[in-house]
Formats: C-alpha cells, structure tokens, sequence
C-alpha cells in the first residue's frame, strides 16, 4: 500500500512538472491607466484580455471552460464598455454568485411554501439564511457552488409529492449543467432519479424522450466549448473522474479517515444546527424521507473517497435545513431562545469567515 502511494505522489508530482514546463506566464498586454486625482479620465482601470496563468488541473483537461465562461463573459463586457476597473474585476463575480444564490434561496422558500404553508417555509427560509456555512460559500466562486445552486432550483422542479412547479425537463436539464460543471453533482441525484424513474409510469418515455435528450445535448455543448478553448475534443468529465475516482490521486491534497464526514465534516458543516436537524428528522412526513436518504447516501458516497473537504458536501446543506425547519415549526416554549441562539451562533462564524478567515494580508504601500 505504502509503495502505491508513492507511485501515486510521484506520478502527481510529474503532471505538475509538466503543466509548468508546457505552460508559459503569457506576456502582459494589460494597460494600467494613471491619472492625477482631478483628471476626468478613466483611472485604475485594467484590461486583462490575454493576461493570465493556467495552472496544471487546466493542463491536464480536468476543469472545464462552461462554468468559468459565465464570468469570462462578464470580464469582456466591462472590457468593452470600458468600465474593467480593478475593484468591479474582484466584485462582479461575487455579486453575480451571490445573485444566483439568492435566487436558489427563494426557489427554496416556495417549493416548502407549495409543499407546507408560508409558516412553516419561514422557517426553512430562516435556517438556509442564518446557516454560517451558506454565508461562507454562497458567494464564492466555487464550482460547488454552483452545483448547490443548480440543485436547490432543480428541487424545486423534481417531482415531490405535493409540488405544484414540478417539471421533469427543466429539473433533469439542471441536473445536467451541474453535471457538465462539477461531475460529482451527480451524487446526490441518484436516489432522486432512481426514486423519479420508480414512480414513472411511461418509464421508456421518460428515458427516451427527456433523459437522453436532455444529457446528449447538454454534453454536446460541453464537448463543444471545450473543443474550442482546448483546442482538441476533450471530455472533461471523464479526466475529472478518472483522476479523482478512479486513481483516487486527490489523497495528494489530504486524506481523512472513512468516518470524517460523520464525525466531523457534516457536524461542523452543520455547525448549531445539527441538533435541530436530529430532531427535524423524527417530526418531519414519510415524504420528506427521499431528502434524508439522499443525505446520507452523499456522505455515504463521499466517505468512500479518501480525500474529503468540507465543501463537497454543500449542495446537500439545503436538504438538511428543511429537517431544521420542522424542528423550530414544532418549538413551542424555547422557541424565541432558540431562534436567538442559532442567529447569534452562526452569525459569529459568518462575520469570523467571511471577514477574518482566509483574509488576504494586509501590505504596505511605497511610492
């Protein structure tokens, strides 16, 4: 074991070696515009056409172009309008995910409107809300990040027994682009599908005329974008599973214990509200039991994988926080201590992440 390890870190450490021997710092064709301080032009403005580095993953085709070509859009339309200012260049893509983010939020908010009544998804709506690990990633860039969001609006369209927006090709569509974005977005979706495909009468139909469509097309476009950056038909998925799946060659990063999800990932992801979620699980309907068996069969799934984060398991976070509001829908006597207690608690790690956590150093400036 010890000796496959070795091979494994050494074959790592050559794709590295070779992304840096291929890969040359383009030259900079940026142009930094100063100006005096009451000047009417344009100042600290930079273009960044041609201007970057592609580290190894981008190399060795285990990232895809679909997902960064939504903020490549944006950077290129400051940059025609003229308006690429340093500070719009850091701001723009946090803003845009936090927008997207948002619109999961309330996608969130109606589908346990529809399903329950407008109390009861306050309190779903409020937990999502004050959770410190939302506020942590909902605005970053990540692609789980995107995979959350995609999977919190193609809930909202996925069969459940008593949803009024339910709509098979806009959910199995979602579904997809998470899939084209981060492939393991997928993981969560097996017992949904598998549950969706049960229950179908007209299950040939389903396969034939929604299904395979749906993933033949939205590859296809994948396939092609890629193609166009990459400049070779790449399949991203594939290298992407091969690579953390299949050669497990992830553990470079780190790896934890089978039982670091259960022990201490999903606790500390959780964070206050995992004892509201316990109680949640035995108040909540039969209904809502596909929600927690897709909990656990992610981080079932997950825990097979020796490498673990905790931000892989975010995309199931929402599914948790239904269970939460069932818990605070049925408090009676400790409700108001209770509410005051998850804010305060999780707002504390929110300012502490969001503010202090991973913060840049500051530096001083010479002139």
């Amino acid at each position: 074991m010890e000796q496959e390890g070795g091979n494994g870190r050494l074959f790592f450490r050559g794709l590295q070696n070779r992304s840096h021997e291929k890969m040359k710092l383009r030259k900079r064709k940026s142009t930094l515009y100063l100006s005096p301080p009451n000047s009417s032009e344009r100042s600290g403005v930079l273009n960044i056409t041609n201007y970057g580095y592609l580290t190894w993953e981008w190399t060795e085709r285990l990232r895809g172009y679909t997902y960064p070509l939504i903020f490549a859009s944006i950077y290129k339309i400051l940059h025609l309008l003229g308006k690429d200012s340093v500070q719009l260049l850091i701001w723009i893509p946090r803003l845009a995910q936090a927008l997207l983010s948002a619109v999961a939020d309330i996608r969130l908010y109606s589908l346990m409107k529809q399903l329950e009544n407008q109390q009861m998804a306050k309190w779903v709506f409020f937990c999502q809300l004050c959770s410190w690990f939302t506020w942590y990633c909902c605005t970053r860039t990540l692609t789980n990040t995107m995979e959350t969001v995609l999977t919190i609006i193609a809930l909202f369209y996925y069969p459940l027994e008593g949803s009024k927006s339910m709509n098979s090709v806009k959910y199995s569509s979602l579904v997809a682009l998470a899939f084209i974005i981060r492939p393991t977005a997928l993981i969560p979706w097996i017992p949904l599908v598998f549950r969706h495909f049960w229950q179908e009468q007209k299950k040939l139909d389903l396969i034939l005329y929604q299904f395979l469509p749906i993933g033949f097309i939205t590859l296809s476009l994948s396939l092609i974008i890629d193609r166009v950056f990459f400049g070779q038909w790449t399949l991203v998925q594939y290298n992407f599973l091969k690579f953390n799946v299949l050669q497990n060659l992830g553990t470079f990063y780190g790896s934890h214990p089978w039982h670091w999800y259960f022990s201490q990932g999903f606790p500390a992801v959780l964070g206050t509200h995992l004892p509201f979620f316990i109680h949640g699980c035995f108040l909540a309907p039969k209904r809502y039991r596909i929600l927690l068996v897709t909990i656990l069969w992610t981080l079932l799934v997950y825990s097979m994988l020796s490498h673990k984060e905790f931000r892989f398991i975010y995309p199931v976070l929402p599914f948790c926080m239904v269970f939460c509001g069932y818990s605070l829908n049925h408090l009676k006597t400790w409700k108001k201590p209770a509410l005051s207690f998850l804010f305060l608690s999780n707002m504390l790690l929110a300012f502490y992440t969001g503010l202090v956590h991973q913060r840049a150093m500051s530096t001083t400036h010479f002139q």
